[in-house]
């Protein structure tokens, strides 16, 4: 699987995992939308940026959670970071602050984010 193979696979198990947790989920017609769906709770609308990674083919767990141009997402752009990590077949979940750059797999700061999807 490529990377964009990759992508679309986490995109799609996180629409699946979300809906098994009784959450709607919609994507954007277009792919230009700086989120990659909206969750649809009690909590009201959460626009979500999903990122993937494959632990087993890198050197360090760091996953920037930037946009192309190297910019950090700006909280009216998005809600929540949806990070699958394919080693634990799962999603850490995180708000976003304005202030994140970065997630490392396997901090202890954010084991209670792993497939948590109650905030959204």
């Amino acid at each position: 699987m490529n990377t964009s193979q990759f992508g679309c696979f986490a995109e799609y198990l996180f629409a699946v995992e979300a809906m098994k947790n009784n959450l709607l989920v919609s994507f954007p017609l277009l792919h230009t939308s700086v989120y990659d769906c909206i969750v649809d709770s009690p909590n009201g609308l959460s626009k979500i940026q999903i990122k993937a990674i494959d632990e087993s083919n890198r050197k360090r767990n760091r996953l920037r959670l930037t946009d192309r141009g190297d910019n950090r997402y700006k909280t009216t752009d998005v809600d929540f970071f949806a990070i699958y990590s394919k080693q634990r077949n799962g999603f850490f979940i995180i708000k976003n602050d304005g202030v994140l750059k970065s997630f490392t797999l396997g901090m202890k700061k954010y084991s209670n984010n792993f497939n948590n999807f109650a905030p959204l």
